[in-house]
């Protein structure tokens, strides 16, 4: 990109000055200048520039609090500040005010294209990194997330209404595959933390030992084999933005504890250090283990999953909501499609039918993957049962089912229907009321009777009107 499209600012109230820079710069740039600084933030708002040189001592309004005011106005713009002898106090203040260098007059020009060039490379990186949030922003809409079953749109609903909050900590449930990084990431990008980092990580992952010190950093010489400059953590990583903490049922009691101090204080202390460090973290904690056994076990804190489910969003297994495949395998196909150079425009009936008896033990994830690996293998245009053969067949037997926890039970349904009919509504509604009945209208314990998620059991309840 060439230089000369750039855009700098001089705001100092020495004319001689202005004009010595001004002559300096003009080959290379498109020069403007400001004798105050009412004068620059003019400028600064009408026709911004890419870099400003600023002046610390003015008369009236100074050169900090100018410098301020632009970063209140456009966060982008570059500024160096520019100082005499002996202020060195004030450009400690203005390096933490956002200045990315200072210089010392007289100005060594060498000195100055050197700042000046820096200033554009750390601003070229600014708006690299702002393009790609704005890319992620667009790929992580949360409209465009996939499904029309009434448990997937009340969790849709929910993610939209979640991320419309700056900091409302999220507890997301769902077992793996269902996409609950997915939804996190959406509730980050469709927020106004947008601008700021989203940080992942799977806390089942890292090692016990190290667990506090990768949350929290560490101070230099914490401890043996500590880094000598110390170490960042996650919190510290995300700040400003979005923590994911996946499988955070993973995390041990004392870590646990930690946490929870975390969020309700808004501070953490790194590892060795006595100085807490503020904790400007919108957290969103997700596990595909059933918390409730955790807690009545000990093995998880109640009051930190009260902390982390200020609002809780349960994702149901997409064996639940087949009304989600067609349009998840029709989504899965055009991206493949693009991605392998293929043409599948449609799947068979007698594929669909394999598609929708499917248990999908590893719910979206697995089929995705399904459907990646028959576009990547096959050439047709139509999707056909054949192409669906490495899917593992489950039929049930008339008379019992197998549940994930390996216990069997008899099937419900009577061997048969009455010649007058049935109202199946009618029939799902005793069932669930004599569940919600059985279980002291527990709506956890009905929702385990039932092989269901509680947001389904919800759903349920309010379809059928029971009270």
């Amino acid at each position: 990109m060439d230089e000369a499209i750039y855009k700098i600012l001089i705001v100092d109230d020495e004319a001689s000055f202005r004009t010595s820079l001004k002559g300096a710069l003009k080959k290379d740039y498109q020069v403007t200048e400001a004798r105050n600084s009412e004068k620059a933030l003019e400028q600064v708002k009408d026709n911004p520039p890419d870099v400003v040189l600023l002046d610390i001592s003015m008369p009236g309004v100074s050169g900090l609090e100018t410098l301020e005011k632009i970063r209140e106005i456009d966060d982008y713009i570059a500024v160096i500040m520019v100082t005499a002898h002996g202020e060195v106090k004030n450009v400690v203040q203005a390096i933490n005010q956002g200045a990315v260098d200072y210089l010392t007059k007289p100005i060594d020009m060498d000195e100055l294209q050197i700042a000046i060039g820096k200033a554009l490379e750390r601003l070229r990186y600014k708006q690299e990194i702002a393009a790609l949030r704005k890319a992620l922003a667009k790929e992580y809409n949360i409209d465009n997330l996939i499904g029309k079953s009434p448990e997937f749109l009340q969790a849709l609903s929910m993610a939209k209404r979640i991320a419309r909050s700056p900091d409302a900590n999220v507890y997301i449930g769902g077992e793996s595959g269902v996409g609950k990084e997915l939804f996190a990431r959406a509730i980050h990008f469709n927020s106004p933390r947008v601008a700021s980092p989203f940080v992942a990580v799977n806390c089942a992952a890292i090692n016990k030992e190290v667990v506090e010190s990768e949350l929290f950093g560490y101070k230099r010489g914490a401890f043996t084999g500590a880094h000598t400059k110390g170490k960042k953590g996650f919190f510290e990583e995300a700040h400003s933005g979005t923590l994911l903490l996946d499988e955070v049922a993973d995390l041990p009691l004392d870590v646990q504890a930690k946490l929870l101090r975390v969020l309700e204080e808004k501070e953490f202390y790194a590892v060795g250090d006595s100085q807490p460090k503020k904790a400007d973290v919108r957290v969103i904690a997700a596990t595909n283990q059933p918390l409730e056994k955790l807690i009545d076990s000990g093995k998880f804190r109640q009051d930190l999953y009260f902390r982390l489910a200020t609002i809780a969003i349960d994702i149901t297994p997409l064996r639940e909501r087949q009304e989600d495949i067609p349009l998840l395998v029709n989504y899965y196909l055009a991206i493949f499609n693009k991605k392998y150079g293929k043409k599948f425009e449609k799947v068979s009936k007698q594929a669909e039918k394999i598609l929708l008896n499917h248990p999908w033990k590893g719910n979206v994830r697995e089929l995705k993957n399904a459907i990646e690996r028959v576009t990547l293998l096959e050439d047709s245009t139509e999707v056909k049962p054949e192409h669906l053969d490495f899917l593992t067949p489950t039929t049930p037997s008339p008379t019992t089912t197998k549940r994930d926890s390996g216990k069997e039970t008899q099937d419900f349904p009577p061997s048969q229907i009455p010649s007058s009919g049935i109202c199946l509504d009618d029939v799902i509604k005793t069932i669930i009321t004599t569940a919600y009945k059985q279980t002291s209208k527990n709506q956890v314990q009905t929702a385990k009777l039932l092989g269901i998620t509680r947001n389904t059991l919800l759903y349920r309840l309010k379809k059928y009107g029971i009270k």
